[in-house]
């Protein structure tokens, strides 16, 4: 239910009350925009009058991902002119060296801790995750910028790009299970272990369990993430139509945690 997503992310805001939501995006879509998602206000920042905010957006989003960082234009047009980031800010003291050395701010400056990114689609209700980044350590803060960033564009559904054994499984496997679609359209950097997945937010009772990391109902297949072929099968069975899916966490010692559910 709604509401226990809601009294999770009291007590996430409650357990770390230097953080806020804010959300950064063209002015003319905030009347789309849940601006409380689960209970969390937020702050909508017009982009055309934060000029300097998107650059900090800029600088963390490219230190993130090095040679794959967003371009100057890509944020301009394909970020902020159709949609909104959802932001978790912060005093600047709190980020890792890395960002505070290259934001150069005091310590009480106001910084961008963590941010996600969704496209929309021409299907409705279905987002594309593009970009999601933290500088916050230790605190859990990736699955709630991300979950709340959804919850602030009305998602239903995501569809994302992920590497088998990217850190970051464990992160999107904290909304739930990550069902397999297939290899990514048109290649990727990463191509060889690289795939596409979906995760259904529909089910608020299942979300909240899978952010408190609650059991899994059903056992999983442990695959190695170093092994390719296997894993290269099964996107082959995805895209025919078998459904497989990660079972949070989604990742564990190396292995990804693969289940097979029944046919529909």
């Amino acid at each position: 239910m709604a509401g226990e997503l809601a009294a999770l992310a009291q007590a996430f805001f409650a357990a770390t009350p230097e953080l806020s939501f804010q959300a950064l995006g063209s002015g003319v879509h905030v009347p789309s925009l849940d601006l409380e998602p689960y209970g969390v206000p937020v702050k909508h920042l017009l982009a055309e009058h934060n000029a300097e905010l998107a650059r900090q957006y800029l600088t963390l989003n490219q230190l993130a991902f090095g040679g794959i960082g967003v371009p100057r234009w890509v944020l301009s047009d394909l970020y902020l002119l159709p949609g909104a980031i959802g932001l978790l800010r912060c005093p600047a003291r709190l980020l890792k060296a890395p960002a505070r050395e290259r934001l150069l701010l005091a310590d009480e400056e106001s910084a961008i801790g963590a941010a996600c990114y969704v496209a929309p689609t021409l299907t409705p209700g279905l987002f594309v995750g593009v970009s999601l980044f933290s500088f916050l350590p230790g605190r859990g803060v990736s699955a709630w910028v991300k979950l709340l960033t959804l919850g602030m564009v009305r998602a239903k559904r995501l569809r994302g790009v992920t590497q088998w054994d990217n850190p970051a499984v464990r992160v999107h496997s904290r909304l739930g299970p990550m069902r397999l679609v297939g290899r990514v359209p048109g290649g990727h950097e990463y191509d060889e272990r690289t795939f596409v997945y979906e995760t259904d937010l529909s089910d608020e009772t299942r979300v909240a369990r899978a952010m408190l990391r609650g059991a899994s109902p059903r056992s999983a297949v442990r695959i190695p993430v170093t092994d390719l072929l296997s894993l290269g099968a099964l996107l082959d069975r995805a895209e025919r139509g078998a459904r497989l899916e990660l079972a949070p966490p989604g990742q564990d010692g190396g292995h990804v945690l693969v289940r097979e559910l029944p046919p529909d």
